[in-house]
């Protein structure tokens, strides 16, 4: 399920040993981040990317970066229609 600005996000805080393809909650430089979690073995790094990757570069992340995951993201419930 896409997610859509409004929805509502039910994270799994104890489920922080994401997999290739899972959504997760992080927090890169102090600022969070709902994004498509990849771990890219061959260059040791996390690759972030976007929903929309046509609008946002994938985010890349190795050990000296100021980065936290918080929980895999487990449920989208829709923003409801008025």
């Amino acid at each position: 399920t896409r997610i859509e600005d409004g929805d509502y996000l039910i994270v799994d805080s104890e489920d922080i040993n994401p997999v290739n393809g899972d959504v997760v909650l992080s927090i890169i430089d102090g600022m969070a981040n709902v994004k498509r979690f990849y771990k890219d073995e061959e260059n040791k790094q996390i690759v972030l990317t976007s929903e929309s990757t046509y609008d946002f570069p994938p985010i890349y992340i190795d050990q000296s970066d100021d980065y936290m995951l918080n929980g895999k993201v487990v449920q989208v419930i829709k923003k409801p229609r008025t």
